[in-house]
């Protein structure tokens, strides 16, 4: 299936430049303790599913059948579902009304490539929240059909031989998701238990981590998609973080697809790190060398690779720093470095640092940042509270350790 270029334009301009008010020019430097200090707020119940506020953190702890996990989704979160996605529920009315338009076409016809569990789980979003599945499913299907963030990730060994891994989300300062994520606690009836950080209404495997350890984030690759028989990059980074026990189950679960949505996945375990490159008929896997891995947002092993200057310049960046400190590399220096303005897009007004996270795969350890107030300030800025997975899963083992790391 092929779109025109007044449709592919369209759709940038929904993620890119659409005016929001922004507000809270302010920076109010917040205080990790104070924040630790706050109890868990217990904000809303469904069945064996919870929502809790943990140090400032929304937090969504979900179980059971496909289905059942959406619904509980769906009600647990119905006016973050909203809200954030507002201006894109007001879209997809627009796009409904227009005779000749693309794109809700489309979003229907990538349904057929997502699998059936994950159908069910956005059906349940739809029932629980009263939002049409038709618009749940225009929703999930967006990061496919145009995606603009320009995200960074990278792992490396420290001393003691533990892989820490840590993420970069970045975004418009315009857009609605700047800053709205929801922490999600996912035990599912098939496959691993898992945390992931994601915007409310999302299948999703984003950025997460499951309790085997394996850490997946999915990033922009910089190339066209021309071939749409493929599974949307949401569910399919969903599928990997859900059933993978290690990196090798993701490349034989991305080698059984025969077309990819074009994107980048980096993913990590207790052992190691590697990056999956992919765009339309092709992938290719990097390894890690030398005790480091990063990735920026373009390809360099594909034959279709579209490398962008600002790209390079990060990346280079990041390799240049992890190469010089390898030898006492440790959290606290790859929050410094997740810190620098290159790293951040500090240094370009449009475009900023959403989120960031610090994931420690032997420990189920993970450091979300605190955003801080202002929409003008890179989320890393913030200060980063600490969670362990099995805990959140289980009710079993012990807080993360640290408990946190001080704003900047």
């Amino acid at each position: 299936m092929r779109y025109s270029k007044n449709s592919i334009l369209f759709i940038f301009l929904v993620f890119s430049v659409l005016p929001l008010a922004i507000s809270g020019c302010g920076f109010q430097k917040i205080s990790v303790q104070d924040l630790l200090n706050q109890p868990i707020e217990k904000a809303g119940n469904f069945n064996r599913n919870k929502k809790y506020i943990k140090a400032g953190i929304t937090v969504v702890y979900l179980t059971g059948t496909p289905y059942e996990i959406g619904f509980a989704h769906g009600k647990l979160c119905k006016d973050e579902i909203i809200n954030v996605n507002k201006i894109y529920w007001d879209y997809y009315d627009y796009l409904n009304k227009q005779h000749d338009g693309k794109w809700l076409p489309l979003s229907r016809d990538l349904e057929r490539y997502i699998p059936e569990e994950y159908i069910l789980e956005m059906k349940g979003i739809a029932d629980g929240s009263g939002i049409e599945y038709d618009k749940i499913l225009f929703l999930n299907n967006l990061t496919t059909i145009s995606m603009h963030s320009n995200c960074f990730a990278f792992s490396f060994r420290q001393t003691d031989s533990q892989i820490i891994t840590a993420r970069q989300i970045d975004i418009s300062t315009n857009s609605p998701y700047s800053k709205k994520m929801i922490l999600y606690i996912i035990k599912p009836q098939k496959g691993y238990g898992f945390a992931a950080l994601l915007n409310p209404g999302m299948v999703s495997g984003e950025t997460g981590m499951n309790e085997n350890g394996i850490t997946v984030s999915e990033n922009n690759i910089q190339i066209k998609q021309t071939d749409w028989d493929t599974m949307p990059i949401n569910h399919l980074s969903r599928f990997a973080l859900q059933y993978s026990e290690s990196i090798d189950d993701v490349e034989r679960f991305l080698k059984e697809q025969k077309v990819y949505p074009a994107r980048l996945l980096f993913v990590s375990s207790k052992k190691s790190a590697s990056v999956f490159e992919m765009a339309n008929r092709e992938m290719a896997r990097i390894n890690m060398n030398d005790g480091y891995l990063a990735m920026a947002n373009h390809a360099c092993t594909i034959p279709s690779k579209n490398i962008t200057n600002p790209s390079v310049k990060r990346l280079d960046l990041g390799n240049n720093f992890l190469k010089e400190n390898l030898e006492d590399l440790n959290i606290e220096k790859a929050i410094n470095l997740v810190r620098t303005s290159r790293i951040t897009w500090y240094w370009n007004p449009t475009v900023h640092n959403r989120q960031s996270l610090i994931f420690s795969p032997t420990t189920f350890n993970f450091w979300i940042a605190k955003p801080p107030n202002s929409n003008f300030k890179p989320a890393s800025h913030g200060p980063y509270i600490g969670f362990n997975l099995l805990n959140e899963l289980y009710s079993t083992g012990d807080e993360a350790n640290p408990k946190a790391f001080p704003a900047y």
